[in-house]
């Protein structure tokens, strides 16, 4: 029984995956209302602070029934590495007498959760990832598909990885198990047509930017803004101030290609032709790439090294104490931009587009005007950013660097902006009040773990 559902399901979600340019065409007609919709959620998230108190998660708690065992047993998935840290920071915030089982790896087994499938430890991404590793995650279904019928959770907390993760939402619902997502998926910004499927998979969402709480509670999800863990991971581990003191000693340009081999391939020879312009204007420049994943060390040194740029300083390790002493960031769009601007040094952001396609993408199906989170969270530009297609673009992207680099006017104005951005995010906490969500909800009176 558990296999056909399995097969049912795959079946199912092959449908949806092969109808994908179907949606899009259906949905360019309407293209125009998402982007006011989205508009209209940025406007209405700059004007007021955003309510993140427990009566905006009231429709959820609502869906609470009495405890299944004797020990409250909480499931939680996490399906890559950066999911999984935020997972495992909760069950460690959680009190002892929940049971928590998990799909995850070592950090989650390391926090306490009995790990009954190593989900994140084969993390995959698009659709040729998907297709190499579908054995696998079939299993995992089946895995959890037994869970979900042999030791029924009373709270399911799926953490980022809204593909896989809306699925096994989905069977959890059919079950009348309850869900909660931590870390709302991008839907304001590609794909708003999702949001009928999400709203019927999940109990709540919890996002991690302003503006994204105003966006799903318009689409009838109720949702609560828990703060951003880059805010959490800087207050834990903060730059050491002599290493900062160190590098400021020089102007120092510091480079974030992304984080994945592809994104490293498509964005360092361009990063490089803008330090080498910028070089012209300052010969005393310091160029530096630190990179936080071991795995992706030796590929860049080969890559410096098959450019001949052994002048670039490559280091592995913590950011934080680069982007704090950095005079400039030059940063691919995402995670990492947004930690680059948290630490208040002015910022150019860069998302190279790969194909006909993703550039038809960007100018049809983006819902938001900008896509640096920093732009969004303020609802105006901060930073200065660049979308485009092909090698021309890193010329435009070097006419931004340049009065960035002077001490200018600019200059002076993004800092006073970027420290609007980190206002406007709030104070450090969203581990402590998703553990919060998760102890009223399975109503656990011991107080979390310091």
């Amino acid at each position: 029984m558990i296999w056909l559902t399995v097969c049912v399901t795959l079946a199912r979600e092959l449908v949806r995956a092969f109808s994908v340019p179907l949606r899009l065409l259906c949905y360019l007609p309407f293209r125009h209302h998402w982007r006011q919709v989205a508009k209209e959620a940025l406007e209405a998230a700059h004007k007021r602070p955003v309510d993140d108190s427990d009566e905006a998660l009231a429709k959820f708690f609502a869906k609470r029934q009495p405890n299944a065992g004797e020990q409250p047993h909480m499931f939680v998935s996490a399906g890559e590495a950066s999911g999984e840290l935020h997972a495992a920071r909760l069950v460690a915030a959680l009190p002892d007498n929940l049971r928590v089982t998990a799909f995850g790896g070592s950090q989650l087994s390391d926090a306490g959760a009995d790990v009954r499938f190593g989900l994140s430890e084969h993390a995959v991404m698009g659709v040729t990832g998907v297709l190499k590793q579908l054995p696998l995650i079939l299993r995992a279904f089946a895995a959890y598909l037994r869970m979900l019928r042999d030791d029924k959770p009373d709270l399911i907390v799926l953490v980022d990885y809204p593909g896989l993760h809306l699925v096994m939402a989905k069977a959890a619902k059919r079950r009348n198990i309850p869900v909660l997502h931590y870390i709302a998926p991008q839907y304001w910004a590609w794909g708003p047509w999702r949001m009928r499927r999400y709203r019927r998979a999940v109990d709540a969402t919890l996002t991690i930017l302003p503006f994204e709480t105003e966006f799903f509670r318009r689409q009838n999800v109720p949702a609560a803004y828990i703060g951003h863990p880059l805010l959490d991971e800087i207050a834990d581990s903060p730059p050491d101030p002599e290493q900062v003191a160190k590098i400021k000693t020089r102007k120092t340009l510091v480079l974030l290609p992304g984080s994945r081999r592809a994104e490293i391939e498509a964005n360092l020879k361009g990063m490089l032709q803008v330090a080498e312009h910028l070089r012209d204007t300052d010969p005393d420049l310091r160029i530096v790439l630190p990179h936080k994943n071991p795995r992706r060390t030796e590929m860049i040194r080969a890559l410096l090294k098959d450019l001949g740029r052994l002048d670039v300083e490559h280091f592995e390790g913590p950011l934080s104490h680069w982007l704090r002493g950095a005079h400039l960031v030059l940063a691919k769009s995402g995670t990492g931009s947004l930690e680059a601007c948290l630490h208040g040094n002015p910022t150019v952001v860069v998302y190279k587009l790969r194909g006909v396609l993703a550039t038809a993408g960007y100018h049809n199906i983006l819902s938001v005007p900008w896509i640096a989170a920093a732009n969004l969270i303020a609802n105006k530009v901060v930073v200065p950013e660049h979308c485009f297609h092909g090698e021309d673009g890193w010329r435009s992207v070097a006419a931004d660097v340049l009065p960035l680099w002077r001490d200018t006017e600019a200059r002076t104005i993004c800092e006073q902006n970027l420290a609007e951005v980190r206002n406007r995010l709030g104070e450090p906490g969203a581990t402590g009040r998703v553990a919060h969500i998760v102890r009223r909800f399975l109503q656990l009176d011991q107080p979390t773990k310091p």
